[in-house]
């Protein structure tokens, strides 16, 4: 009885060891596009200092992104508040990358 409940302990140890591998691989995946598109913000940082925009802040174009965001996120069924949460962060990122 004792090796058929280890046998089942070590069955569930690979399954949960399986589901984090696979959670680590997502969250490499994440860190790789978070490097793409800060890449990109750099390029968007060069182009308004070429072009003499001084403010990188532009209010009506976060305002979009945010919304159209949240909106795609409760299509998946994600939280508004995560959303909105994580997106400050990218955007503060991305601000500060910019200036």
């Amino acid at each position: 009885m004792r090796k058929k409940k280890l046998l089942h302990f070590n069955l569930k140890n690979m399954e949960l060891n399986q589901l984090r591998q696979k959670i680590d691989k997502i969250d490499i995946e994440l860190l790789k596009l978070f490097a793409e598109r800060f890449e990109v913000v750099k390029k968007v940082g060069e182009w308004k200092k070429q072009n003499w925009v001084t403010n990188p802040l532009d209010p009506k174009r976060w305002k979009e992104l945010l919304e159209k965001n949240i909106a795609e996120a409760e299509k998946l069924w994600l939280s508004s508040n995560f959303v909105e949460n994580v997106w400050e962060e990218i955007h503060k990122e991305a601000l500060r990358i910019e200036k």
